[in-house]
């Protein structure tokens, strides 16, 4: 496996649609689990967000790495 190198981490980190995808999808669960407990704070929404940003970033390096950056 490639390890890959500061300039390859940063094209893809945080700037993809897997991580916006995921971001989006983790503020949504995070969402109906606000609302669950009566919308007090996002905080539910705000970690369903990081987390699923996360997640997709890790998804975009992996896709980089065995297919290339198009």
């Amino acid at each position: 496996m490639k390890e890959l190198n500061l300039v390859e981490v940063e094209q893809v980190s945080g700037a993809g649609a897997f991580a916006d995808a995921a971001a989006n999808l983790g503020a949504g669960i995070g969402s109906i689990v606000d609302a669950a407990h009566g919308n007090v704070s996002t905080a539910a929404a705000d970690a369903g967000r990081k987390l699923g940003q996360g997640i997709g970033e890790v998804v975009e390096v992996v896709h980089g790495v065995l297919f290339g950056k198009h």
